[in-house]
């Protein structure tokens, strides 16, 4: 076909213009959203080791306790409570832990009573130490089991709130030691640090692979969506080619399915249709008749007049067009004008006797375009009519075979679309479609990948 190779169906440029700019918006969220993440899992995870960190070191010094505290802890009552309070006070004073020190011990019996204490006198803050324990008490360990902890934070200082439980020698738990150990400043700092590290790391590393998924992705799609618009590409040919088949066989002029699509296209471009529903009327108006193909031969070549019966055998085009369509997926939206171009928007019209607005707006538009170019066109059993005779005809019919509103935006037109096609070769008819409706099969980034997702939801 002569062009072919400069104008296709498809407008493979959109997609170009869009690309990049779309795979970066998607996947710079997705890359957001995964350091995130992966900064909260790490931060969790480093979180979470130094609280383990801390409560090793607190469970030192309570197994230190417990051993320098047998003797009491194996005795009726706990025994001596005020040697429970000297060792606790050695045990605590004697050494500090590294990570921070001990600033509230309680000894305390199964039944939750206090037999010791001890408060750390460097810190400052006892009265908001109490304020937490009034309500934040843990529940005494009265069978075998691990301690309890959490990091929780008293007058903006973060604090370990462990309950570990004392048991005698005989494995039976008889005291339990709650702390609130205040963690140091310099230990702060290095676990913030640490974290700090961790999380530029994790966000690092996930910049690092999006930044080489990039490319591979780019390149993944550009594929992938050449491959969609050969095939989209494929389709249109066969419909073209079904259109051309159909109209040769009624007319031996196979221009009628380009002028028609050319007409309706314009004057739904005029109505503002959007790109989705030009597709459907593009589509629609190269097949419109394509159930001719399941009419004889003998009743689409008839000279004169047709009987009856066989008027009513050739409007049977119209189910066969429906049926031939609806196998296909992809020209589901193509059987509003296959299945009612016929209609007539009074109700008189075939096969379904429609009316007004339930006639699809796209039978409605290729209507007019349909038997404009019927009468401005010479078929076999005709001459053309003269244009100012072709638009008076159609003038005739407004409130009857035609929607008014639609007539009312091609008149304007008509004239236009006559003397630039009317006298066209089908050669150059088909250039001028094929290089002024590609943009509407052509589809950008987004517009294909959505309907990619609803294809996969199906």
């Amino acid at each position: 076909m002569p062009e072919q190779s400069r104008f296709t169906w498809t407008d493979r440029t959109l997609f170009a213009r869009s690309v990049h700019r779309l795979l970066f918006k998607r996947l710079l969220g997705m890359t957001l959203v995964a350091c995130l993440l992966t900064a909260c899992g790490f931060y969790l995870m480093e979180r979470a080791r130094f609280t383990a960190a801390l409560r090793d070191g607190v469970l030192f010094h309570a197994a230190r306790f417990q051993a320098l505290a047998g003797q009491e802890l194996n005795a009726p009552d706990l025994g001596d409570h005020r040697r429970l309070q000297n060792i606790l006070d050695d045990t605590l004073s004697s050494s500090r832990l590294q990570l921070g020190t001990a600033a509230l011990t309680l000894i305390t019996d199964p039944q939750g009573r206090v037999v010791a204490e001890r408060r750390d006198p460097a810190l400052r803050i006892p009265s908001a130490l109490d304020d937490y324990l009034a309500t934040s008490r843990y529940s005494v360990h009265t069978e075998a089991g691990g301690p309890r902890y959490e990091l929780v934070a008293i007058a903006s200082r973060p604090f370990l709130h462990i309950l570990v439980p004392l048991a005698d020698a005989k494995g039976r738990i008889v005291a339990n030691s709650e702390c609130l150990f205040a963690i140091s400043d310099e230990v702060i700092h290095d676990a913030n640090l640490r974290m700090g590290l961790t999380q530029v790391l994790a966000v690092s590393l996930v910049l690092g692979t999006s930044g080489l998924l990039y490319p591979v992705l780019l390149r993944l799609l550009r594929q992938m969506h050449a491959a969609s618009l050969d095939l989209m590409e494929a389709n249109l040919e066969t419909i073209s080619v079904l259109g051309r088949a159909s109209a040769k066989r009624d007319s031996d002029v196979d221009a009628h399915s380009y002028r028609v699509t050319i007409y309706a296209a314009r004057l739904g471009e005029r109505l503002g249709l959007d790109r989705q529903a030009m597709r459907a009327l593009i589509k629609g108006a190269f097949l419109h008749d394509v159930g001719k193909i399941g009419v004889p031969d003998a009743l689409l070549r008839k000279p004169g007049p047709l009987t009856p019966e066989e008027v009513e055998a050739m409007r049977q085009h119209v189910q066969h067009g429906r049926d031939i369509a609806i196998r296909a997926h992809w020209l589901s939206d193509a059987l509003e004008v296959i299945g009612g171009h016929h209609e007539r928007y009074d109700g008189t019209g075939y096969d379904q006797g429609l009316k007004g607005q339930g006639i699809p707006l796209a039978a409605r538009i290729f209507a007019v375009a349909d038997v404009f170019d019927a009468l401005a066109s010479p078929r076999p059993y005709k001459p053309a009519m003269q244009f100012e005779v072709a638009v008076w005809m159609l003038e005739k019919e407004r409130g009857k075979h035609f929607d008014p509103a639609v007539l009312y935006a091609f008149v304007p037109i008509a004239r236009e679309l006559y003397d630039g096609f009317a006298r066209r070769s089908t050669e150059e008819l088909d250039v001028w479609l094929r290089a002024n409706c590609a943009r509407y099969f052509g589809s950008d980034i987004e517009e294909w990948l959505a309907s990619l997702d609803a294809r996969l939801r199906r």
